[in-house]
């Protein structure tokens, strides 16, 4: 430790943090000294922000941490605060550079120093040592110290904490399965949780049964090296989807306290593929436990993406949807309407709510007439979906509805593009899309020229707004799917697009020659980068749906399809909001599609 009478002694200005030079640094850590409530909180906001910047650590962060360890032991306010900083200073469990390892070294080696904070009166500044403890350089130095916090601590998550750190410091068998039959849930929790840690799938039922019964107290702080207790429970549980189940089955016939076994249930369907019957199941049973609106729509919207995977939905659930699709509240409303329409309830089309955009995109049977009803009052995202949902004869009906939009600035994007679809176009919608390729936004000035040139059979204006787009618009890949739909028309945009074909980005890349397949109708050059894409990953799927559109699948893609169509566990990354469908159920059918 070094006290701040030293902080003269080094150079802060020669050192960086995540806003350049350091040297603000020494006053900040003075300030840790004051009896100014404000002043401390200011210098611990500024700190946190620069030499611990969103998980990422500096050369002044090295530096800074014996001054910051001596904070610890003698400011008067905000102690644990500043033991938190030196926590998540520490909390790096792949070190990635030498910085990162030498800023969690620093902290290791004042470890010991802080063994008195041990002591503390206040559990929170106990809770934060042991924390700290857990990186130590030398373990044996503090492993007598948490071993008598954990025999003697009057509060439990301390203790809890201490057994967790005594796993590094001083591993002992004998005392961590003692620790699964303590009166107190969270020691019972830390030690199944270790222990599970060593284990592998199938886990053990004794375990599981410690999870199901105490798993719903896992708190989300951060333990330096294994993350939170939560993340921690979330990554055992997904990688044994039938405990995962169970545990998570038991957690909502409970009440599903804190939305846990919901949470739980949502994290193995996006893990593991052919468990929606199960996962939905624990879904609808949760659905009374819920205890806000948010919370309900958050159910409601996680039943719809997986509902599709049902093989036979019950009457009583579709019943159920049907009473929430009736909701004053929009978020529930929507979810439940979407959810019906995702399992073939046409129901959802002639209730007595007000439609929702992207229920009616999805939903069997003619529902024009509530998409006229719906497209005015539709928000953005609700807009879009519906008209990108409409086919050509649906989208020629609903012209005037359309051409409104468009004059509204709502949905504008794909408004243009579906308007290229129609058999003819009267002088309003050609002159509106001829005022929208002058717009200031590139992505309408590409769609509505493509779709101006597919009503009026004249390339040469749009190649005149694309050609530019291509070479410096800001983003090329999205405008390379407009040149592909004037086909034969866009010949003299190939020389460029080729020249694409060889972009170092992947999007670009296949955006490239799925444009040059569409445009020359030669895919020679096209299926040799959508092969080298195509796989796992949102480029990857796009470019297995083109070859898919080709129609051909090349020998080398054959082991790539096999996994992709029957691997047992979810292979695509699941965005924020989740997709509905899931983009791994696309992946999953185009792969199909491919080898059959």
């Amino acid at each position: 430790m070094r006290p701040p009478e030293e902080l003269s002694s080094v150079d802060w200005s020669a050192l960086t943090h995540a806003y350049g030079a350091a040297d603000d640094v020494p006053e900040l850590i003075r300030a840790l000294y004051l009896e100014d409530e404000e002043q401390v909180e200011e210098a611990l906001y500024e700190l946190f922000g620069n030499v611990h910047h969103q998980g990422t650590v500096y050369p002044a962060t090295v530096e800074a941490v014996p001054f910051l360890a001596h904070a610890a032991l003698h400011a008067v306010l905000k102690r644990d605060h500043v033991l938190l900083l030196l926590v998540v200073i520490a909390d790096q469990a792949t070190p990635a550079d030498a910085v990162t390892e030498a800023a969690r070294a620093a902290v290791g080696a004042v470890a010991p120093d802080l063994s008195s904070c041990l002591d503390d009166a206040d559990p929170a500044v106990r809770r934060l040592a042991v924390r700290v403890a857990a990186v130590a350089t030398d373990p044996e130095a503090v492993a007598e110290r948490l071993t008598a916090v954990y025999v003697a601590d009057p509060d439990a998550d301390v203790r809890a904490d201490a057994l967790t750190a005594l796993a590094r410091a001083d591993p002992d068998e004998a005392r961590e399965a003692a620790a699964l039959s303590d009166g107190v849930p969270a020691i019972r929790l830390a030690s199944a949780l270790l222990r599970l840690e060593r284990s592998a799938p199938p886990y053990p039922a004794e375990l599981i049964d410690v999870l199901a019964a105490d798993g719903t107290h896992a708190d989300g702080e951060t333990f330096p090296e294994l993350g939170s207790q939560e993340d921690r429970l979330t990554t055992l549980l997904t990688a044994d989807v039938d405990a995962g189940l169970a545990v998570a089955a038991r957690w909502v016939a409970a009440g599903d306290p804190r939305g846990r076994g919901s949470w739980l249930a949502e994290d193995v369907a996006n893990a593991w593929r052919d468990h929606e019957e199960q996962v939905v199941a624990v879904l609808a049973a949760a659905l009374p436990h819920q205890v806000d609106a948010d919370a309900l729509g958050l159910r409601l919207e996680a039943i719809a993406r997986w509902i599709s995977g049902v093989q036979d939905v019950e009457a009583g659930l579709r019943d159920v949807l049907l009473g929430h699709a009736a909701s004053p509240e929009p978020r529930v409303a929507q979810a439940a309407q979407l959810a019906l329409a995702r399992c073939g309830d046409e129901r959802v089309l002639a209730g007595p709510f007000e439609p929702c955009a992207m229920a009616l995109a999805v939903a069997p049977g003619d529902a024009l007439a509530h998409v006229r009803k719906a497209l005015p009052a539709a928000d953005g995202n609700s807009a879009i979906a519906l008209v990108s949902a409409l086919d050509p004869p649906a989208a020629a009906r609903l012209l005037p509805e359309l051409t409104d939009l468009l004059h509204a600035g709502r949905a504008v994007i794909p408004v243009a593009r579906v308007l290229g679809t129609l058999d003819g176009a009267d002088r309003e919608v050609l002159g509106l899309l001829a005022e929208a390729m002058k717009s200031d936004n590139e992505m309408l000035r590409a769609t509505a020229a493509a779709s101006r040139a597919l009503l009026t059979g004249e390339a040469a204006p749009a190649i005149r707004v694309l050609e530019p787009l291509l070479t410096t618009g800001r983003q090329i890949a999205w405008y390379l799917p407009e040149a592909g739909r004037l086909g034969a028309a866009g010949a003299p945009l190939v020389p460029r697009i080729e020249e694409l074909l060889g972009s170092p980005e992947p999007w670009p890349r296949m955006a490239a020659a799925e444009a040059l397949w569409r445009i020359t109708g030669d895919s020679a050059s096209a299926v040799p980068v959508l092969t080298e894409l195509a796989g796992a990953s949102p480029v990857g799927l796009r470019a297995l749906e083109t070859l898919a559109e080709i129609g051909t699948t090349p020998a080398e893609l054959q082991p790539r399809l096999r996994h992709c169509a029957w691997s047992p566990t979810r292979l695509m990354p699941v965005g924020w909001p989740p997709e509905i469908p899931h983009p791994d159920e696309k992946l999953r059918a185009t792969a199909l599609r491919l080898l059959g």
